[in-house]
């Protein structure tokens, strides 16, 4: 390393000011990593900050969500509860005079005839599905057909497009062969 008065004889300028030349030079280098630094260091920060608050937004959000069906949850179990304890005090509860047996029986029929009806209006749908199922399956059949159908037909189109072709090659040589014997009975 040069000595400082190998420097100062080296360089026009006085040693004073090359000395505080490179202090300068030092102090806006360190000043610039050091701006360099903090500003890393408010970007680490900003992160560090930034996200626990959304992840405090996501969770809250789940939360919510689970809130609401804890609570559906609840109503289940609580409409159940309610159910259970009305049959077990149907269960429990002596028996009732004949007339109210009378009056259940009625209901109990009219309950029966209501089964009776949604039965035969099922009976009715699986018919009519049926009913479908067997036209849908005829009309595919027809479908079919028509496609093996449609298949002949432009088969046999193709042939007599391919005959037509031949025909008109044929009639064109049988042109030119007039056209030539004509010009030999000219001459």
């Amino acid at each position: 390393m040069e000595s400082p008065q190998e420097v100062s004889q080296s360089f026009p300028f006085s040693h004073k000011s090359y000395v505080l030349s490179e202090v300068v030079n030092v102090a806006a280098t360190e000043k610039r990593s050091s701006e360099m630094m903090k500003q890393v260091v408010i970007v680490t920060c900003l992160i560090a900050l930034v996200f626990p608050f959304t992840l405090t937004g996501c969770c809250r959000v789940e939360m919510a969500e689970l809130r609401e069906e804890l609570e559906l949850a609840k109503a289940e179990r609580n409409a159940l509860e309610a159910k259970l304890e009305n049959a077990m005090k149907a269960q429990a509860q002596p028996r009732k005079p004949q007339g109210q047996v009378m009056e259940f029986a009625g209901s109990l029929s009219e309950f029966q005839k209501q089964i009776d009806a949604f039965v035969s209006f099922r009976e009715e749908l699986q018919r009519r599905e049926d009913e479908l199922a067997r036209l849908r399956q005829s009309a595919l059949e027809e479908a079919k057909t028509a496609q093996e159908r449609m298949d002949q037909l432009g088969d046999k189109l193709q042939a007599e497009t391919e005959r037509v072709i031949l025909l008109q090659d044929q009639l064109k040589e049988a042109q030119s062969a007039i056209i030539e014997l004509q010009d030999k009975l000219m001459e």
